[in-house]
């Protein structure tokens, strides 16, 4: 027989506490604790602790967390109504911080925001396009089907609206 595995008597000599963070109850002196929860676990603790905590740390908390992606959304949502003008521009502050240690971020962010301004500019010109098919073929829109075309911001919906436009028998039929 050889000797016992280093490995294993160290473990079983060496004391040691295991915390169960997701059995602790939702208590401030705990928090230290209970940041190491998971699952909705840990989402119940984020919605708990957010307005107990500094701004900084809840940013934190929402960045090296992994909470549920409704959470994360949530308190992001949370920390940005805030009217605080100091709060503000804490917060821009942060935003500038991370933008500039992350600059794939932020070239991400300007090309989704072109994406997205794109987008809008496809479905406003597609509104547009079948209003003026409507108004040409002088089928009269209700207030109800006008309100439907610009409540709508999905262009499929739109493109489809329009080639029915062309040939439809009213306005109604169009929308179908």
């Amino acid at each position: 027989m050889g000797q016992p595995d280093q490995f294993a008597k160290r473990t079983f000599s060496d004391p040691f506490l295991w915390i169960a963070a997701n059995d602790l109850p939702l208590r401030d002196e705990l928090v230290p604790f209970l940041v190491a929860r998971s699952g909705r676990a840990l989402d119940e603790f984020a919605r708990w602790v957010a307005p107990r905590m500094p701004l900084a740390w809840v940013l934190g908390m929402v960045r090296f967390t992994a909470m549920s992606a409704t959470v994360r959304e949530e308190l992001l949502w949370w920390v940005g109504k805030g009217e605080d003008p100091e709060v503000k521009a804490r917060e821009r502050e942060i935003l500038q911080a991370l933008l500039g240690a992350n600059p794939d971020v932020q070239q991400k962010l300007v090309e989704r925001g072109i994406e997205r301004g794109i987008e809008k500019g496809r479905v406003s010109e597609a509104r547009s396009a079948l209003r003026r098919v409507l108004a040409l073929r002088q089928l009269a829109l209700r207030p109800e089907e006008d309100a439907r075309i610009e409540g709508c911001a999905e262009l499929a919906v739109l493109e489809r609206w329009l080639e029915r436009a062309v040939t439809a028998a009213t306005a109604a039929d169009a929308l179908t």
